[in-house]
């Protein structure tokens, strides 16, 4: 058995080489077909995945403008404020009463009366002691109590008093149905926006799944995380169907239509923290609980009339009798009938006091539970804040580690990881879809609250704050400015990292005319950042030249879209300036006069540097003219020094004026930041200027070299 097992694996082997033989053209052997594969020209390598990586990155941040988070409440205010109340049960209510009164009011209780009796055999009518074959009287009452006038305009007061409590309710009423709509916009609003985030997320792990395919086969990546990825990629599917949108079409109808459009984002309603004090203050001032109970008192007393149970009744009658077969008799008649109960003892007023108390006490129990209540609910709200800011922590975490990574892979770093800046982009958008999430909670919660306070706008018991200004690395509002040399030598992208990580919130850019596409693409990312520009113009050669010579250069960077223009235009430096100073500065003010123009019609702003030694009969109308004026205190950094320099300027506009400062006067970056931290505790100033890029950069390495 066994030597023929070991004869039939020989000739399978035998007949395994011939077959490989017959596939390959003669002169090659299947040594040669694998020393020598047949190259593939779409063959995987690093640099290619690395390379495609880039390319979906550099996509991903440029796509799209990132919201920034408002902090305006107009727009809080007018949806909350909206008129929902279609559908407000009081309203029927209301209108029902109204008929009623109407009704009662036009009853003064007289009542048409007539009667027919036929008698089979003449006999004795007890109450009248008449006779007759049959009698038919026609005639009107007029009922004064019981049901008649006097009971009516009762009834009317009591109806009244009905009315009354449900004006009251109805502005409960109104908020209550103000919160069914509310609480499905807010859901609808948040669904939307974390629709598109989950959609945006899903392309981004799709991406992630396809390079670490390819890095799986170049046996990089490892199963398991292929495995993960399309764990993850399966999940994020099943979240986007169940995150499908549908509103109730009610909404448009009741919705103001800003709020439906589809370009409407969450990041226009801002976020918000609710003041405590004034919260209880606004549930605790509302009377509406005694008011009611006052109108329930009289609309007790009168509903308990003490004349309700009385009749008096006059009436007029026209009688025909027939007293035998043969005889007709007519006559007029008119009496009186009354009817007085008769009781042992009064318990209406207990009644009502039993009614009263009943009242009392459900409002009591009511406004306990709807303290406790509306507690539980500002106690959810702060856990929901605690967790967005949480979040909000961990975006910027995130958001520093890509930027780490962006820098890496723009110097070539050989640490940086095409897939680890897949996974950390994956986590950012995953941090965001809860962050949306957590908003929304915590508007539905401003919602709940809202429906126990006694006011119409949410304005009264919130304060906003920006998430944008937790983990601020510097303080202060931050310019600099970046002229033409250093402008040109540095490409965009290492630009505003820097200015990203240095806080920086506004640039004054100098760009010679040959660079004005760069200019446009710094422009367009700055704005993806949330960093404004301003064209810095520092011509002093344009005192000579004139206005004219201004608008002709300003002209060819008409399409550049900026937030405004800043001259840094200095007379002070002409030879001309010490000779004739009132020349000179009336040349400088021509051109600031025609700045001034041109930025009003083309709505830019416009800005000045200064030194802090221009006469002070010139201040008022060079301030008068700019929006921002940068005062430039360089050479002495000592904040006593300052303030006496900058006193002139400060008491003309504070809320105008830029300290400038110059990195140079600082040994390191400490010295600078500690400085900026003094000027805007002890002057109050909060905008600083750097001057300029190139200098800073200096400072930066001045400090790191320390450290080493």
């Amino acid at each position: 058995m066994h030597i023929r097992i070991n004869i039939l694996k020989y000739l399978f082997k035998i007949i395994f080489i011939a077959t490989v033989i017959l596939q390959f053209p003669a002169g090659f052997t299947l040594a040669q077909k694998l020393r020598y594969p047949i190259k593939n020209i779409d063959s995987l390598s690093l640099k290619q995945i690395a390379y495609q990586v880039d390319s979906f990155l550099l996509t991903e941040l440029n796509q799209a403008v990132p919201q920034k988070m408002m902090s305006d409440t107009a727009l809080l205010h007018m949806l909350f404020a909206n008129d929902y109340s279609l559908m407000n049960q009081s309203d029927a209510f209301i209108e029902l009463y109204e008929s009623q009164i109407k009704n009662y009011r036009s009853d003064p209780g007289l009542r048409f009366v007539t009667n027919y009796q036929e008698n089979f055999e003449t006999g004795v009518i007890t109450d009248e002691d008449i006779s007759y074959v049959r009698r038919l009287y026609l005639g009107i009452e007029w009922d004064l109590l019981n049901s008649g006038l006097f009971a009516n305009k009762s009834k009317v007061k009591a109806i009244e008093k009905q009315r009354d409590i449900a004006l009251l309710e109805q502005k409960l009423q109104t908020k209550q149905t103000s919160y069914l709509y509310l609480y499905a916009y807010i859901t609808y609003l948040f669904k939307r926006e974390k629709a598109l985030l989950l959609a945006h997320r899903k392309q981004v792990v799709d991406e992630q799944l396809r390079i670490a395919q390819q890095m799986y086969l170049l046996r990089i990546a490892s199963w398991e995380q292929l495995l993960e990825l399309q764990s993850k990629a399966a999940e994020l599917e099943a979240l986007i169907n169940d995150n499908k949108v549908y509103f109730n079409t009610k909404l448009r109808d009741g919705i103001p239509e800003i709020f439906m459009d589809e370009t409407f984002r969450d990041a226009y309603l801002p976020v918000f923290d609710i003041d405590p004090e004034k919260m209880i203050s606004l549930f605790n001032q509302s009377g509406m609980h005694e008011e009611a109970k006052a109108l329930q008192l009289e609309r007790y007393k009168a509903e308990h009339w003490r004349w309700n149970d009385f009749v008096v009744r006059p009436f007029f009658r026209y009688n025909i009798m027939q007293p035998t077969p043969s005889h007709f008799r007519n006559y007029a008649s008119v009496g009186l009938a009354a009817r007085a109960p008769i009781k042992f003892g009064n318990s209406s007023a207990k009644e009502i006091d039993a009614r009263l108390q009943i009242v009392e006490n459900e409002q009591d129990i009511e406004n306990f539970a709807s303290a406790n209540e509306l507690l539980n609910h500002y106690y959810e709200f702060q856990f929901k804040k605690m967790q967005f800011t949480s979040f909000y922590f961990k975006k910027l975490l995130i958001e520093e580690r890509l930027r780490k990574e962006i820098v890496m892979s723009d110097f070539g770093d050989e640490a940086y990881s095409p897939l680890r800046v897949m996974q950390i982009l994956d986590e950012k958008l995953a941090v965001e879809i809860e962050l949306v999430d957590l908003k929304k909670d915590m508007y539905l919660k401003l919602l709940k609250i809202f429906t126990y306070l006694d006011t119409d706008n949410p304005n009264d018991f919130i304060t906003v704050f920006n998430p944008e200004e937790m983990g601020i690395k510097y303080n202060g509002y931050r310019y600099i400015y970046i002229w033409s040399e250093q402008f040109k030598k540095v490409t965009n992208e290492h630009i505003i990292a820097y200015l990203k990580n240095n806080g920086i919130n506004e640039v004054l850019v100098s760009a010679q005319e040959s660079d004005i596409a760069k200019l446009q693409d710094f422009v367009f990312k700055c704005n993806g950042q949330h960093i404004k520009v301003h064209l810095l113009i520092g011509h002093n050669s344009l005192l000579d030249k004139g206005k004219e010579a201004l608008l002709e250069l300003l002209e060819k960077y008409q399409q550049v879209v900026l937030q405004g223009i800043h001259l840094d235009i200095e007379p002070h430096t002409l030879t001309q300036y010490k000779t004739n100073q009132e020349a000179s500065m009336g040349a400088y003010l021509d051109l600031l006069n025609a700045a001034r123009q041109y930025c009003d019609e083309h709505q830019l702003e416009l800005s000045v540097s200064i030194p802090v030694f221009y006469p002070e009969a010139y201040l008022p109308m060079i301030y008068g003219l700019c929006d921002k004026v940068f005062v430039m205190a360089y050479e002495h950094p000592d904040i006593a020094y300052v303030e006496g320099k900058l006193s002139e300027e400060m008491e003309i506009s504070k809320d105008k004026t830029v300290i400038v400062l110059s990195p140079n006067d600082f040994s390191d970056r400490l010295m600078l930041e500690n400085f900026v931290n003094q000027i805007i505790i002890k002057l109050g100033i909060n905008e600083i200027a750097i001057h300029d890029l190139r200098r800073l950069l200096e400072n930066d390495a001045r400090s790191i070299n320390k450290v080493q």
